[in-house]
């Protein structure tokens, strides 16, 4: 994997199992299963059914043919005309980049890592990077937030997760040639919105990872059966059980519910035009009470979650 092609991995965690996520209550899919639904969602405006959106989450890492898109799915993404994702890491610009990296992700000397992190977070890190390989002077260069995705990349490499596997890549290999693509982000706006949190903040997202590297893969795992199930429910259990913790409101705030309030603004917007969209956002961002479901019904919309079966 190319330098940038490794940011954009980690960038790409964002709203699914970035973190903080725990895997302490598995997904369970049993009334997914047994209704057959699809982890997909038509959006109409009343009064104009036959003007949809499409709308599925993403799992944005997975192992080889880990996903299969049910009937529907396929049916919807070849009525679109356009395919919207967060990212499409084939436009993005190397140079630039690597530039935002350095200037976002590194601290300059003689400032450190260490001089940002808790005890109880600088206790946990020597074996950590130690298991990953990370040399000591390089990690010392990093701030938090790259730190944390970097360790949660490293363990579901390990456990044999890519880029490759993951859904958005899967639909944007799929549109190539035949939809436009959209994006709703920039590789700027999401590596200034990680930068932007307060030290506070970025140190117990690291300690989070720190706490539960283990448990990525495994809460990565619980995150593609609720999907495979067409469970949100599930899903938003698994991301979402400490979302009122006081401590945990600000990461939450940041990397979920301000984004999903833009997307949601965006995806409405879409429904004005001549095409057909079908978008994919991390699955975390459709979820729960403040999710892009949720959002877009209390605007009015409907929102309808499709069987497996067109």
């Amino acid at each position: 994997m190319r330098p940038n092609r490794l940011l954009l991995a980690f960038l790409a965690l964002l709203g699914t199992a970035c973190a903080t996520t725990s895997a302490e209550r598995p997904a369970s899919t049993s009334s997914a299963v047994t209704e057959q639904r699809a982890f997909l969602w038509e959006v109409t405006r009343p009064g104009a059914p036959d003007k949809r959106l499409y709308l599925t989450g993403s799992v944005h890492l997975g192992r080889p043919g880990q996903f299969v898109f049910p009937p529907s799915m396929e049916a919807a993404f070849a009525r679109s005309q356009a395919l919207v994702v967060e990212l499409d890491p084939d436009k993005a610009d190397p140079g630039k980049t690597q530039q935002l990296m350095l200037s976002l992700g590194t601290f300059t000397h003689p400032d450190a890592l260490s001089a940002h992190l808790s005890p109880e977070t600088k206790a946990l890190l020597p074996e950590a990077i130690q298991k990953a390989g990370l040399p000591a002077i390089a990690v010392e260069r990093m701030r938090p937030w790259l730190l944390s995705l970097t360790l949660s990349l490293l363990e579901m490499q390990r456990a044999g997760y890519s880029e490759e596997g993951g859904i958005d890549r899967m639909l944007l290999t799929k549109a190539r040639g035949t939809q436009r693509i959209v994006e709703l982000e920039t590789v700027e706006e999401q590596m200034r919105m990680l930068a932007g949190m307060p030290d506070s903040v970025q140190d117990l997202m690291l300690r989070e990872q720190l706490q539960q590297s283990s448990q990525t893969a495994e809460s990565l795992a619980s995150i593609a059966t609720a999907w495979q199930g067409g469970n949100p429910d599930a899903l938003a259990r698994a991301l979402f059980e400490r979302a009122d913790d006081p401590s945990m409101r600000p990461f939450y705030e940041a990397l979920f519910f301000t984004r999903n309030r833009r997307m949601a603004d965006q995806l409405a917007a879409m429904l004005d035009q001549p095409e057909t969209h079908f978008a994919v956002v991390g699955a975390g961002h459709l979820v729960g009470e403040e999710g892009i479901l949720a959002l877009l019904t209390r605007k009015g919309f409907q929102v309808r979650q499709l069987p497996r079966e067109p």
